[in-house]
């Protein structure tokens, strides 16, 4: 069967190769944030468990190009069920395709896991799609990939991560 993974990046792709060349949003500036998320840890018998977070990050618009960054933290809970992880910050990069009033992008950076009595590193990458709906306030729709652990004592799973997103620009 088709993957969570591969269905989102065909939706991706499908996105911004359809997408009417129309003039160029103004992607530049700061934005914040919050979002609410599905979070399934990959080779888990629990099923996915819900996330909410904050992120702040600045974008700039290059024309069709846009570059930028975003700090995040969420909380998600339980991943499995001998780990109740307390909180996740992740610090990422982002390039993006600007098509107007939608930007297409993917990012990549890295992600710290912090329980009670541990904490650990890892990889995230992943591809999103924002929708300005004025000046002000993005929504957006972003899948995560968030590697497993480093080798700390956590051993914090891999994951898949779909959140909705809405965000302050300023």
């Amino acid at each position: 069967g088709v993957s969570a993974r591969q269905a989102a990046m065909v939706g991706f792709v499908t996105a911004v190769l359809s997408a009417a060349p129309g003039f160029a949003g103004d992607w530049s500036g700061f934005f914040l944030g919050t979002s609410i998320a599905r979070v399934q840890a990959v080779q888990s018998e629990r099923g996915s468990v819900s996330a909410s977070g904050l992120h702040l990050g600045y974008d700039h618009d290059f024309g069709r190009v846009v570059l930028g960054g975003e700090v995040e933290v969420d909380r998600s809970g339980r991943v499995r069920s001998d780990l109740t992880e307390d909180q996740t910050r992740r610090i990422k990069l982002r390039a993006g395709y600007d098509m107007g009033e939608t930007l297409g992008y993917v990012t990549v950076g890295s992600a710290r896991n912090e329980t009670a009595t541990d904490s650990d590193n890892g990889a995230v990458y992943g591809l999103g799609l924002s929708y300005s709906l004025n000046r002000a306030l993005r929504v957006s729709g972003e899948y995560l990939h968030q590697d497993a652990s480093d080798g700390a004592a956590v051993q914090t799973p891999s994951r898949d991560i779909l959140s909705i997103r809405a965000s302050f620009q300023f």
